[in-house]
Parts: C-alpha cells; sequence; structure tokens
C-alpha cells in the first residue's frame, strides 16, 4: 500500500509540476504563438474620472495611437470610473487590476497631489507603478481690470478685497493658494465649485476677482474675456525644469512667473517652505500634469513592448499635429526623461509635507488624514 501511495503521489506531483511548466512556458512564448504580445488582445485604458473631463479627453484621444504603435494592434477600451476626484478608480486600478501588462492608467495632478500629501482615502502607490507616457500643463492666474490696474505692490497690500472661487484645496487649486501664499496675497478662498467652469463663471458674474485656468481652458474661454477688456493675467503658474527650477511657461513666455513677482516685490529671490512646497507641487501638477501607467509588477516583456511603442507613437506626425490642442503644443515625456520627472515628484521633502498639512488645516480646516 505504501509504494502504491508513493507511486501515485509521484504521478500527481509530475501532473502538477508538468502543468505549471506548460502555464509558464505558455505565458513565456506568449509572443511567439500569437505573433505579439498585444495581438488579438484588448488593453484596458482605466480613467479615474468622469467622461468627457480633460483626463478623459486625454485618454481617448491617446487609444487610437495606441493601439496602431503597440505592436499586435491591440482593441484599447477606456474605462471610467470617477469618484473621489480621481481617488476612487485609482485605488481599484492599484488594488484589484490585474498586473498582466493588458490593464494601465492614466491619471492628473489631481491624482498625484493627494498621493504626495497622504491623504487617508489613498490605497494607491505611485512609486510602485510603471510610467509609460507622461505630458504637461499650465495655468494662468488673472484678476479684473480694477485690481490689475492696481499694479502688484498694491495688492500685496489690499487686505480683504480679493476672493477667489475653487474647488478642492488638495486638488490643483492648491498650487494657486500656494502661489497667494508665497506673495502674501489677502485672497479669501470659496472653495467646494464642481469644476474650473462654475469657478470661471462666478469671476464672470463678479462672485470672485482673481482665478486660474488651466491652459486650454485659459486660451479657450479667458483670452476672450482679457480681449474684451473684462480680465488681466498677473502671471502663470510656471514649469519646474530638470534642475528644479521654476521657469516661464513656454507656452505664456510673456507671462511672469511668482519668482519674478517677489523679486520684483523684494529684491531677494522666495525662500521658506511655502516656496519649497509651491514648487513641488507645480512638478506634481504641472510639468507631470497628465501621466500613464501600468503596473510595476507587469511582464517585463509587456512593459518594454508599451515603454518601446511610445517612441515611436511621439515621433508619428498625424500623432505631433493633432496633440497641438489635446496636449496644449507641450512636448511628452517618455523614456529615461519621464523617470526623471516621477523621480523629481515622488522625491518629497517630509518637512515641506507636513508643512503643507498645517497649513491646509489651519487655513481651510482640511485634516487630509480624514479625507
Amino acid at each position: 500500500m505504501k509504494t502504491k501511495h508513493l507511486s501515485f503521489f509521484i504521478f500527481s506531483s509530475c501532473i502538477f509540476f508538468t502543468a505549471c511548466n506548460t502555464i509558464e512556458a505558455n505565458d513565456a512564448s506568449e509572443q511567439t504563438t500569437t505573433g505579439s504580445l498585444y495581438e488579438d488582445r484588448v488593453i484596458s485604458f482605466v480613467v479615474p474620472f468622469q467622461a468627457g473631463g480633460g483626463t478623459d479627453v486625454f485618454a481617448r484621444f491617446m487609444t487610437p495611437y495606441f493601439s496602431e504603435h503597440i505592436s499586435g494592434s491591440p482593441r484599447v477600451q477606456v474605462e471610467n470610473i470617477p469618484g473621489g476626484g480621481s481617488i476612487t478608480g485609482t485605488n481599484e486600478y492599484a488594488q484589484t487590476r490585474k498586473p498582466n501588462g493588458r490593464n494601465i492608467l492614466t491619471t492628473s495632478g489631481s491624482s498625484h497631489i493627494p498621493y504626495i500629501l497622504g491623504q487617508g482615502s489613498v490605497q494607491y502607490d505611485l512609486s510602485n507603478m510603471t510610467p509609460i507616457i507622461g505630458s504637461p500643463s499650465g495655468g494662468v492666474v488673472y484678476t479684473n481690470p480694477e485690481k490689475a490696474s492696481q499694479g502688484v505692490h498694491e495688492l500685496v497690500e489690499t487686505s480683504g478685497e480679493l476672493f477667489y472661487a475653487g474647488m478642492s484645496p488638495t486638488g490643483l487649486d492648491l498650487i494657486t493658494l500656494l502661489s497667494f501664499e508665497v506673495l502674501n496675497l489677502d485672497v479669501k478662498a470659496v472653495l467646494g465649485y464642481e469644476g474650473k467652469g462654475p469657478s470661471r463663471v462666478a469671476f464672470e458674474q463678479g462672485e470672485s476677482n482673481i482665478d486660474y485656468q488651466t491652459t486650454t481652458a485659459y486660451n479657450r474661454n479667458v483670452v476672450p474675456l482679457v480681449e474684451e477688456g473684462r480680465a488681466v493675467p498677473l502671471y502663470s503658474l510656471g514649469q519646474i525644469d530638470e534642475n528644479g527650477d521654476l521657469i516661464r511657461d513656454p507656452q505664456f513666455p510673456d507671462l511672469p512667473t511668482i519668482e519674478e513677482l517677489y523679486i520684483e516685490l523684494h529684491d531677494e529671490v522666495p525662500t521658506g517652505e511655502a516656496w519649497e512646497a509651491y514648487k513641488q507641487f507645480v512638478g506634481a501638477g504641472f510639468t507631470l500634469q497628465k501621466a500613464v501607467w501600468v503596473h510595476d509588477d507587469a511582464p517585463e516583456a509587456h512593459k518594454q513592448e508599451l515603454h518601446s511603442s511610445m517612441i515611436s507613437l511621439i515621433e508619428d506626425e498625424q500623432f505631433q499635429a493633432q496633440s497641438e490642442e489635446i496636449l496644449e503644443n507641450y512636448q511628452p515625456f517618455i523614456g529615461d526623461d519621464l523617470q526623471d520627472r516621477i523621480n523629481a515628484m515622488l522625491d518629497v521633502n517630509e518637512s515641506t509635507v507636513n508643512w503643507v498639512r498645517q497649513f491646509l488645516l489651519e487655513n481651510y480646516d482640511v485634516d487630509v488624514n480624514r479625507l
């Protein structure tokens, strides 16, 4: 009986290990058996925002180029999972989607900032994801002609007369609020608007007198107000270069940065926690405004294929022509350049983060641990 049991065990074990080896062989030879890793496959492109928003438009613009330039021409299917300012969908991607190289995610500054702040509801870890492609955006702060006529020096000395309509202090609005802090502008912020469109309408209706809009929205909706004499740009939020310095936004080369305004006001460069925080979050919110990721533990061959496909994608002349509007004439990041931007975004000084958390608690009664 013992011999029979031992023989059965050996026989069963052989079947088990043969099956395992067959599965591993099938995974390893997937490219050989199907012609390509992605041939006859579907890539699920998770967008943690509702349809029609800026990140959704970005993703749907990218999908046909992904399909065209990824070997095997997979079908790329956008899947919207809105909620929590992008946190709901990003959490779901990180926690439940298989790391098979066929699930990808797009994020925006609204996803990056809560992660950096350690917001309580964040259950994803961007350091455990591999970036595929990223893209900058920008923003412009503007006011009405009456306030602009006073000049920057007078605005700084103004008390209780500046009103800002925003969405959330832990989203992209944080960068604008930090710019007010660096410049020592006394601005009363009314937050909770459903989007930047409603906040712009609040400006047009006189409910606020200082506002910011991202590049596309500014060019499309605010430039006409400027031309009509109903709005005046004050400064761009700027971009962070490869050295970590704030520079003028290439899409708004005539507009100063807050560093330039600060020097004009104080005849010295800005320093301190507010300034360091501002630069950190400009990098996370605007210089890397959009990013597409795959799981870090996805098969290496799939990650390599996705990376190499981005090289031909950004060289596609049709992509370059059509991306002028969607990518706002900013150049996308791929490869080492993208990874450097990611590293800079994630390399956060703990004291800076703690300062921002305290800043939000004291000024906006926001405890990020409870969000």
